[in-house]
C-alpha cells in the first residue's frame, strides 16, 4: 500500500515567530563568585577574584561583568591576578600555571609557554609583583620575568627553592622564600644561582618596595622595614605587630591586614590600626576608595575616616548572580527548574558545606544554609540529592550523607528528619569509627501519587517512603539490609524501582544494584518481589566484574543503561532481571580496521552519569574523559566534548541532566556547571500547535543552524521555496529540526521565505511554517 503524506496547507497562515532561545550548539558556564579573595582597581573597574573567577564592578554604572572560558578567557581556576595601569592589562595566573592577558577589557593574549614547559619542577605561581613594564612571577622554584608589554615570558632565575614574594628596585631583585631573603643585582647574570646572596635568615611571606624602601611581613610577628648593613647582610626592624595574611602596596598606600584588623600606612612611619571584622581576604586603594574582598560576603566599596577610624561603606556587597559553590555532584531537573547539590556518598563529600543551590528562569537561589547548625545541634554537610515538591514549587528536601533528611519551604529550612521521629534509622554497623547517629539518606524521588521515596542506608529497611500525609512506609529486604553505599533510585515504564549500589568498601557492600517489584501497592508488601544483583554475565556469557556502579538510566525504548567503572552496561529486557538466565549486554563497537574486531563501548571509561534526551540519545559522563553523546543504540558517537575542545570546564563530569523542553544539557563538572544547547527536545504527543522556527528572520550575518520546534517524534521534515520546489529534507531529533539554510548543493539560499513542512513518520498529521531568509 502507497504511504501518502498529507500537509495542512492552511497553517501558512501562521505568523514569523522570532523565538528568543539559544542557538543549537552553543554553550553558556556558570560558576560561582561567592568567596571573593582579591580585587585590583583598573580604571572604572575593579576587577575581583570569586572562587577562583573572575568578574568585574564598573563603579559609574555599577553593573557587572562575568569572565568565563571562552569568553573571553582560555582557563578555569584563577589563582592570583595583578593590574600593570600603563598597559590596561589585566595579568591572570590560573591554578595549573597557564596564564592570560586580559587588555583594555576585551583582548585576551593566551601564554601557555610557561604552563606547557617540559620540566620536573613545581610551576606553582605565588605572587606577582609589578616593575615598568615586567611582571615578577614569585614561583615555587623560582622567579618567572614576564614582559607586559611584548606579552611573552621573558626570562626564568631557576633558585631551586619556593620563592614566596620578591620585590624589585633599581637595582636589586629581592626574593624571600622559607630558607630566608636572597638579592641578585639586576646588573649581574642572575640565570646563575651563583649570583644570588642570601642576606637574612628572615622568613618573609610578602615583600614590597614602599616609600622607595624594603618592607616585608613575617607571618603572625608583623610588618617590618628591611634595612641594608652591606652586600651581605639586612637588618630588619619593626613597623606594626600582629599577624596579617596579606599585605600589598597601593599607590601611596601600604595595607596589610587579615580577617579582623588592618595596618594602614600613610606613610613608612604613619599607621593607623583599625578593628574592622570584614573578614578580609584583600585590601585594595584607588582614587580614594578601598576595595575590599570579604570572602563570602562579597566586593565591597570603603571610605577610610580617619577621625573615627572607621572604614564606610561606599557601596553593597557585590557578588554576581551565581551558583554559591562549584558543587554540583548531584542535578535534578524538574518544572523548568534546576535543583544541584554539592555533597556525595563517597567519603571525599563528607567535607563539602551543605550545598542546595536552585537555578530557574535566569536566577540563582542559594537555599538556606546559615544557622541550621544551631537549630539542629548537627553539622550541616554533604547533601546528596534533592527534590521539588510536585505540588508546590516553594517546597523542597534534600537527603545527607550523614544526617538524615531535610525539608525547606521557600527556600529556607523548615525541618530535619532524622532518628526518633518514627522516620528514619541510623546506620546499624558503624564504621571508620562515625557517630551511631549516622543517618545516611540519598536517591530522592517522587511517585505518581506524589510520594517521597528514598534510600536510608545501613539500615534493615533501606527503602523508605514518605507519604503526602507524613506517615512513613518502609520495605523490609533482607538482600539489603545493613548496605550502605546505595545512591540513586529511578522507576521504569513499569513502576519497577531500581537503585544502584555503588561500591565495595570492604564489607558486605557490592557494587550492583537492586530492582524491587512493589506491584504498585505501596502499603501491601506482601505481593512484592525484589532481587539484589552483584555480579553479572554479558550476552557472551562472560563474567562482567565491576568496581562500581554510578548511575542507572531508563531510555525510551524501556532499555536501561547502567554506568559502570567498566563502561556502560546495557539491559534490553529488564522484565527478566528475576529469571536466572539474566545478562547485561556490553556494546561491541566494530574498529573497522580490517581485523573483524570489536571493542567493548567505553570499556576503559567510569560512566559517571547517564541521561537520555529527546530524541532517546544518550549523553554519558564521565569520570576524566569528559561528555560523550551516543546515537540511540550506543553504536555511534555524535559528540565527543572535552575541555580541550570545547568550553566544557573540566573532563571530570559529575552529572548531567536535560530540560525535555528546550534541549539544554546541563553538565555539572569539577569546576562547575556548562549548559549546552543540543539539537534534540522532547518530541509532541501531536501537531496541536504550529512549530516555530528561530532565528525567524534568518540576517544575512547569521551563520549558525535555523531551528524548528514543536515537531511529533521522528517527523518528515521538507524545506520549499514558495514554488514549491524542494529545498531540504531530513528527520527530526525528537521535537527538534535543524537546517543550515543551504539547498542540495551546499549552497546558501537567495532571499524570500521558505516553507517548513513536516508529517508524522506514518503521514497521518502534518503542519507547517515558514522562515523569512535575507541573504
Amino acid at each position: 500500500m502507497q504511504k501518502k503524506t498529507v500537509f495542512i496547507v492552511i497553517s501558512l497562515l501562521i505568523p514569523i515567530i522570532a523565538f528568543a532561545q539559544h542557538a543549537i550548539g552553543s554553550w553558556q558556564t556558570y560558576m560561582s563568585y561567592h568567596n571573593v579573595t582579591h580585587s585590583e582597581p583598573a580604571g572604572t573597574l575593579v576587577y575581583a577574584i570569586g572562587n577562583g573567577s573572575l568578574f568585574s564592578y564598573d563603579k559609574e554604572d555599577t553593573s557587572v561583568q562575568c569572565y568565563q572560558k571562552d569568553n573571553p578567557l582560555s582557563d578555569t581556576d584563577i589563582a592570583y591576578i595583578a593590574y600593570q595601569s600603563k598597559y590596561k592589562t589585566l595579568i591572570i595566573v590560573y591554578s595549573n600555571a597557564n596564564i592570560d592577558l586580559l587588555v583594555n577589557d576585551k583582548d585576551v593574549y593566551n601564554l601557555p609557554d610557561y604552563m606547557n614547559k617540559n620540566i620536573s619542577l613545581d610551576k606553582d605561581i605565588n605572587h606577582i609583583y609589578l616593575k615598568d613594564e615586567y611582571a615578577y612571577l614569585s614561583t615555587s622554584f623560582g622567579i618567572v620575568i614576564l614582559n607586559v608589554n611584548k606579552k611573552e615570558i621573558s626570562n626564568a632565575y631557576i633558585l631551586n627553592k619556593k620563592i614566596n614574594s620578591c620585590a624589585v628596585d633599581d637595582a636589586k631583585i629581592y626574593a624571600a622564600s622559607s630558607e630566608g631573603l636572597y638579592t641578585g643585582l639586576l646588573t649581574e647574570n642572575l640565570l646563575d644561582v651563583n649570583n644570588w646572596n642570601k642576606v637574612s635568615d628572615a622568613e618573609f611571606s610578602y615583600l614590597s618596595i614602599y616609600a622607595n624602601e624594603l618592607v616585608g611581613s613575617i607571618p603572625s610577628k608583623g610588618i617590618y622595614r628591611i634595612n641594608k648593613v652591606d652586600e651581605d647582610n639586612y637588618n630588619y626592624s619593626l613597623l606594626k605587630e600582629g599577624a596579617y595574611s596579606f599585605m600589598y602596596v597601593y599607590g601611596d598606600k601600604l595595607l596589610a591586614g587579615n580577617d579582623t584588623s588592618l595596618a594602614l600606612f600613610d606613610g613608612i612611619d604613619k599607621c593607623h590600626y583599625i578593628d574592622h571584622g570584614l573578614g578580609m581576604k584583600h585590601l585594595s586603594f584607588n582614587n580614594g576608595i578601598y576595595w575590599a574582598s570579604c570572602s563570602e560576603k562579597g566586593l565591597v566599596g570603603l571610605k577610610y575616616n580617619e577621625s573615627s577610624n572607621q572604614f564606610l561603606s561606599t557601596s553593597s556587597y557585590i557578588i554576581p548572580n551565581s551558583p554559591k559553590r562549584n558543587l554540583f555532584h548531584h542535578m535534578n531537573f524538574q518544572d523548568n527548574t534546576l535543583l544541584a547539590v554539592g555533597g556525595s556518598l563517597n567519603y571525599s563529600g563528607v567535607v563539602n558545606p551543605g550545598t542546595f543551590m536552585i537555578f530557574r528562569d535566569g536566577e540563582w537561589i542559594n537555599v538556606q544554609e546559615e544557622g541550621i547548625k544551631d537549630i539542629t545541634g548537627r553539622e550541616y554537610k554533604n547533601l546528596t540529592s534533592a527534590i521539588q515538591d510536585p505540588t508546590d514549587s516553594r517546597h523542597h528536601f534534600a537527603s545527607s550523607a550523614r544526617q538524615g533528611l531535610y525539608e525547606y519551604k521557600d527556600y529556607k529550612f523548615f525541618k530535619l528528619h532524622s532518628i526518633g521521629e518514627g522516620g528514619l534509622e541510623g546506620i546499624e554497623k558503624i564504621s571508620n569509627g562515625m557517630n551511631p547517629n549516622y543517618v545516611s539518606t540519598n536517591g530522592l524521588i517522587y511517585d505518581d501519587d506524589n510520594n517521597l521515596w528514598m534510600v536510608n542506608n545501613g539500615t534493615s529497611n533501606t527503602i523508605k517512603v514518605l507519604k503526602p500525609d507524613g506517615k512513613w512506609v518502609y520495605f523490609n529486604n533482607p538482600d539489603i539490609k545493613a548496605i550502605e553505599t546505595f545512591e540513586y533510585i529511578i522507576f521504569d515504564q513499569r513502576g519497577w524501582l531500581w537503585v544502584n549500589s555503588m561500591w565495595n568498601n570492604g564489607s558486605n557492600d557490592f557494587p550492583g544494584f537492586y530492582c524491587l517489584d512493589y506491584n504498585r501497592t505501596i502499603d501491601n508488601v506482601s505481593d512484592d518481589r525484589s532481587i539484589f544483583l552483584k555480579s553479572f554475565v554479558n550476552q557472551d556469557g562472560t563474567s562482567v566484574k565491576i568496581g562500581y556502579c554510578y548511575c542507572l538510566a531508563e531510555d525510551k525504548n524501556g532499555v536501561i543503561w547502567v554506568g559502570t567503572d567498566k563502561g556502560p552496561l546495557v539491559i534490553n529486557n529488564p522484565s527478566k532481571v528475576f529469571d536466572p538466565d539474566f545478562y547485561v549486554t556490553q556494546i561491541k563497537v566494530p574498529r573497522n580496521d580490517g581485523t573483524n574486531l570489536a571493542d567493548y563501548l567505553l570499556a576503559n571509561d567510569a560512566i559517571i552519569t547517564i541521561c537520555i534526551d529527546g530524541a532517546n540519545r544518550k549523553w554519558i559522563g564521565t569520570r576524566g574523559n569528559g561528555v560523550y553523546l551516543l546515537s540511540e543504540d550506543g553504536m555511534e558517537t555524535v559528540q565527543h566534548f572535552t575541555a580541550e575542545n570545547s568550553p566544557l570546564l573540566s573532563n571530570i563530569i559529575q552529572s548531567i541532566v536535560i530540560d525535555p523542553t528546550s534541549g539544554e544539557v546541563y553538565i555539572g563538572t569539577s569546576k562547575g556547571l556548562n549548559i549546552y544547547q543540543s539539537d534534540a527536545t522532547e518530541a509532541e504527543d501531536n501537531f496541536s500547535d504550529a512549530p516555530y522556527a528561530y532565528p525567524n528572520p534568518v540576517r544575512p550575518d547569521y551563520t549558525g543552524v535555523i531551528t524548528v520546534t514543536g515537531l511529533v517524534k521522528d517527523s518528515d521534515v521538507k524545506i520549499t521555496n514558495t514554488a514549491g520546489k524542494l529545498i531540504h529534507s531530513g528527520t527530526s531529533n525528537g521535537g527538534i529540526f535543524t537546517w543550515n539554510g543551504r539547498n542540495t548543493e551546499g549552497k546558501r539560499v537567495p532571499s524570500g521565505i521558505y516553507f517548513v513542512l513536516a508529517a508524522d513518520k506514518d503521514g497521518k498529521q502534518g503542519i507547517a511554517t515558514k522562515i523569512l531568509m535575507i541573504k
